[in-house]
C-alpha cells in the first residue's frame, strides 16, 4: 500500500517536521548537500501540522525543480563539450556520412517491419512505427530524388535526424552515446538525464552539418516529406486555388491578417498569436497550402505534451524541448482544452485562408479531431462545512492592491449570488438596484460603454445567459451591504470595488484572484480544485431540490439549452427572491460574520 507524505513527529520533543528524502544526484543543488529536507511546522497538535504541511511542501517541490534544472543545464553544458571533443576531428561531409546511415537506417528498419526485406542488422534499430508500404515507397522516391540535387542532397538526412530526436527513446544512437561517454570516461545508462543530454548534443551536431544552405526563393520546388515526426504524413489534398508560389501566404502571415481584419478582443489575439507562432515554430512557418493534416495532429501531440505555467527558463525552449523536459521530469502537461484552444486557432486561421483570403480550396485543419475533454467537465470542488468554517472565521491578510474591505464582501457576496468574480469586480453602484420592494443585483453589460467605446474597461458577460438579477440575500441586508452600496454612490465611485485596477484585457480581477488563491492555501485549503470558483458549486449544491431547476439556472447564469427557456426571459422578482432565500450554511456562525462587517461598511 503506498504511504501519502504526512507530518513526521519528532520522538523526543513530539514536535512535527516536514521531512522529505532529497534524490541523490540533486543533493549537490540543495543547502550542504543533505541527504533530506526538513523544515519545523512548530506545533504538537496534529491537526495544526496537517494545516502548516502544505506551505513547506510547497518550497520542496519548488526547490526540487530548481534542482532539476541545474542538474539539466550541467549535464547540457558537459554533454555539448563531450560530443565537440569526440567529433573534433571529423568535418562537415564525415558527419553527414554518420547522418546518411542514420537514414538508411531507418529506410531499412521500416522495410524489415514491413517484411519488405531481410536485413536483420536495420531490424536491430527502433525508430518508430513505420509508415504504411505506399508512404515508405514515395518518402524512397522523394528520398533518390533529393539526394540527386547537390543543394538538396541532406534535407532527408536531416529530416530523419529530426525524427529520431522527436522518439520517445535516443536508441537508433545508443552506439554513438556509448562511444562519447566511453572516450570522456563516464557512465552514461540509458534513460538517464547524461545518457539524454549527449544523445541530443549527438543529433544537435549533426543537425548543423546537414543544415540545407539554398536561396530562399528555391524552397518553394521541394517537396513536402512523405514522413513528418510522429506519424505518416497524409499529402495536403487542398492545393492552392490557382495562385503563384510567392502569393500564398505563410500561417503566420494569415493570423495577422486575420487579426486585422475585424475588431477582436485584446485576449483573444495575444492567445491565439501564441499557438500559431507554436505551430510556426515547429513546422517552420509554412504556407498554408502546404499545410496538412498530419502536420496538425503532429501539431496536437506536440502541444499536449508541453508542460503546464512552465518557468520562463524552460518556456523559451523550442516545443519539443519542453515536451522532453516535461516528459523527463514528469511535469503536469497542459489540459486538453488548453489544447483545443489552439487547434481552434489553426482552424480559424485556415478558415479565413478559405473563405476570405481564397489561397487555398479546404481546411484541412477540421480533419483533425480535438482532445477528449476531461471526464469531469468543471473539475472544480464545491467546499465542504469544514472548508467553509475555516475560510469564515479566518482573519483576512493585509495585501497591496486589494482592501481588507473588498476581501471581506467579496468572500461575503460569493457563496450567496453565485456570481463569477469578474462579475463581482465589476459591479458599479448602479448595478444594486430595487423593484417591487426587493433589492436585486442586475449582472449585465456595460451597453453605453460597449456602444460609445468609452476609455476605460467596458463591461461584459460571460454568455447571453449570464445576465441576470439575483435578489439580495437576508444575510447580505443583515450584514449591511446596502450600506456599503449607498457610501459608494454618496462618494460618486464608480466601481463598487474602487481600488481594483484593470489589466491590458479589461479584467479588474486578477489581483484580486491571486490575493483569495494565496488566502486559501494560507488557511489549509490548497487543493487545486478548490479556488473561487468553487464558491458557485457550493451555492448551485446549497440550492438543489429547494427550487426549481429553470430558476436556479436563472439565478447562477447558466443555460439548460432547451427551446422553451428562451421563451418568456427571467422569472418574477418574487420567485427569485424566494429562490434565493433558501440558500444557507448552517455549518458556519454568521452571526460572527456580520459582526465583522461593521468594521467593514
Amino acid at each position: 500500500m503506498i504511504r501519502m507524505a504526512a507530518p513526521s513527529k519528532d520522538p523526543r520533543t513530539g514536535i512535527f517536521h516536514f521531512r522529505r528524502v532529497v534524490p541523490e544526484p540533486l543533493r549537490p543543488f540543495f543547502d550542504e548537500q543533505r541527504t533530506e529536507y526538513k523544515r519545523s511546522l512548530d506545533t504538537r497538535d496534529p491537526a495544526e501540522a496537517r494545516e502548516r504541511y502544505p506551505a513547506p511542501a510547497v518550497v520542496y517541490e519548488q526547490k526540487l525543480a530548481a534542482a532539476r534544472r541545474a542538474l539539466l543545464n550541467q549535464h547540457s553544458g558537459s554533454a555539448r563539450a563531450m560530443v565537440e571533443t569526440y567529433l573534433a576531428d571529423r568535418d562537415t561531409a564525415q558527419l553527414q556520412r554518420m547522418a546518411m546511415k542514420l537514414a538508411m537506417l531507418e529506410a531499412g528498419s521500416f522495410g524489415y517491419a514491413l517484411g519488405l526485406n531481410n536485413s536483420a542488422a536495420a531490424g536491430r534499430y527502433d525508430f518508430g512505427e513505420p509508415p504504411c508500404r505506399d508512404d515508405l515507397r514515395d518518402h524512397q522516391t522523394r528520398k533518390r530524388m533529393l539526394e540527386a540535387v547537390p543543394d538538396l542532397k541532406p534535407l532527408p538526412w536531416l529530416e530523419t535526424l529530426q525524427r529520431i530526436a522527436a522518439l520517445p527513446s535516443l536508441q537508433p544512437i545508443e552506439w554513438a552515446i556509448w562511444d562519447v561517454a566511453r572516450r570522456a570516461g563516464v557512465s552514461a545508462p540509458p534513460g538517464g538525464e547524461l545518457h539524454e543530454a549527449i544523445g541530443r548534443a549527438f543529433l544537435d551536431r549533426l543537425c548543423a552539418a546537414c543544415a540545407v544552405k539554398i536561396e530562399p526563393s528555391r524552397t518553394r520546388i521541394i517537396p513536402a516529406p512523405i514522413i513528418v515526426v510522429g506519424s505518416p504524413a497524409t499529402p495536403s489534398s487542398e492545393p492552392s486555388m490557382g495562385k503563384s508560389a510567392s502569393d500564398v501566404p505563410t500561417i503566420t502571415a494569415v493570423f495577422e491578417a486575420w487579426s486585422t481584419a475585424a475588431q477582436r478582443e485584446p485576449k483573444l489575439i495575444d492567445e491565439w498569436r501564441t499557438a500559431v507562432n507554436r505551430f510556426a515554430s515547429l513546422h517552420s512557418d509554412p504556407p498554408v497550402d502546404q499545410i496538412t493534416a498530419s502536420m496538425v495532429r503532429s501539431y496536437r501531440r506536440t502541444y499536449a505534451a508541453l508542460p503546464a505555467r512552465a518557468p520562463k527558463e524552460i518556456a523559451s525552449l523550442p516545443l519539443l524541448d519542453q515536451a522532453e523536459i516535461a516528459r523527463a521530469q514528469g511535469l503536469k502537461t497542459l489540459a486538453p482544452a488548453t489544447v483545443n484552444k489552439a487547434l481552434s486557432a489553426i482552424r480559424v486561421m485556415l478558415d479565413h485562408a478559405v473563405e476570405e483570403l481564397e489561397v487555398v480550396s479546404g481546411n484541412v485543419a477540421k480533419t483533425v479531431k480535438s482532445m477528449p475533454k476531461d471526464e469531469i467537465e468543471d473539475p472544480r470542488l464545491p467546499f465542504e462545512p469544514e472548508d467553509l468554517r475555516r475560510i469564515y472565521s479566518a482573519q483576512l491578510p493585509i495585501k497591496d492592491g486589494v482592501s481588507v474591505e473588498t476581501l471581506f464582501w467579496v468572500l461575503l457576496l460569493a457563496p450567496f449570488t453565485g456570481c463569477r468574480l469578474e462579475e463581482l469586480g465589476k459591479l458599479r453602484p448602479g448595478n444594486v438596484r430595487r423593484y417591487d420592494d426587493i433589492d436585486y443585483i442586475a449582472i449585465e453589460p456595460d451597453r453605453r460603454r460597449v456602444r460609445e467605446e468609452q476609455d476605460g474597461p467596458a463591461k461584459r458577460v460571460k454568455t447571453a445567459s449570464s445576465k441576470r438579477d439575483i435578489p439580495v440575500h437576508p444575510i447580505l441586508i443583515e450584514a449591511r451591504f446596502l450600506d456599503l452600496v449607498a457610501k459608494r454612490r454618496a462618494e460618486g465611485a464608480e466601481w463598487l470595488f474602487p481600488e481594483l485596477e484593470a489589466n491590458k484585457y479589461g479584467s479588474r480581477t486578477q489581483r484580486l484572484s491571486r490575493v483569495i488563491n494565496d488566502f486559501l492555501d494560507e488557511i489549509g485549503l490548497s487543493d487545486p480544485e478548490l479556488v473561487f470558483h468553487s464558491f458557485r458549486h457550493t451555492g448551485k449544491r446549497a440550492i438543489r431540490g429547494k427550487a426549481p431547476g429553470e430558476i436556479v439556472d436563472l439565478l447562477f447564469g447558466h443555460a439548460d439549452g432547451s427551446v422553451s427557456s428562451k421563451y418568456g426571459r427571467g422569472a418574477d422578482m418574487r420567485t427569485l427572491h424566494d429562490a434565493i432565500g433558501k440558500v444557507g450554511y448552517p455549518e458556519v456562525n454568521w452571526k460572527q460574520v456580520i459582526a465583522e462587517s461593521v468594521r467593514h461598511c
